[in-house]
């Protein structure tokens, strides 16, 4: 009787295909990741740009930009004392719920938010947020006037980065009067460079916007004190 040996794999034989197998794996995963990066970004820039339209959406309805959140959401206002109805701050949180907005980026965190306005400072002039129900009549609410006018201003900067890659560059000035800027704070969400440290209080009023390198991942938009103010005019807001 004849017997037939059929010849397997040998190890080597397998070792190979195993190396071939996790090579294009791994080439796999790394182009899926880099798809699902680029699709996050895009969605936080989608959001951002949706963000920046609702705030002219609640300055049409309200008269008034909003305060930075409290912690459901909602514009914080101190509800008494000698601010009242000023923003407990000028910097915080988006306030996600007043604006009818996502409360997390695709990257799981809150937008942040500055806004011209001043929080402790006597009378409500230049304060793009204020209300004000001791003059006559009242202003900054839904049935009457804004509190500021065409001759106001936002009293934000944006910069653009200071260095790019670790190597030190010229920063150059973008807006010098923004009436707001919101900005996620990217995949890494630490705010470990100067720039990033920028958008998180170093400097107040001061914000840095560039294309994402090895030490700045931030995303931010702004909100031009012209724009906000052309929308109101034509809404018959302002004079």
């Amino acid at each position: 009787m004849l017997v037939h040996w059929q010849r397997g794999f040998s190890l080597a034989e397998m070792a190979i295909v195993l190396v071939i197998v996790g090579v294009l794996m791994a080439s796999g995963l790394g182009a899926l990741s880099s798809q699902m990066s680029n699709q996050r970004l895009k969605e936080t820039k989608q959001m951002l740009e949706r963000a920046n339209e609702a705030l002219i959406g609640f300055a049409l309805a309200n008269n008034r930009l909003p305060c930075p959140a409290d912690s459901a959401g909602l514009e914080a206002r101190h509800s008494s004392g000698a601010n009242m109805n000023r923003c407990v701050s000028a910097y915080g949180d988006l306030p996600w719920q007043s604006l009818g907005l996502p409360e997390l980026d695709s990257w799981g965190r809150r937008l942040k938010y500055q806004v011209t306005a001043y929080p402790v400072v006597s009378g409500v002039k230049d304060d793009l947020a204020g209300i004000d129900l001791t003059s006559t009549p009242n202003c900054g609410l839904a049935a009457v006037k804004p509190c500021f006018g065409l001759e106001d201003a936002g009293n934000i900067s944006v910069f653009s980065a200071s260095s790019r890659d670790g190597n030190p560059v010229t920063a150059r000035k973008l807006v010098s009067d923004a009436a707001a800027v919101i900005f996620s704070e990217g995949p890494n969400g630490a705010g470990t460079s100067e720039d990033e440290l920028e958008n998180r209080g170093l400097t107040a009023k001061e914000f840095v916007q560039d294309t994402p390198d090895s030490n700045f991942d931030d995303i931010l938009v702004w909100l031009p004190t012209t724009q906000l103010m052309y929308r109101l005019a034509t809404a018959e807001r302002l004079p």
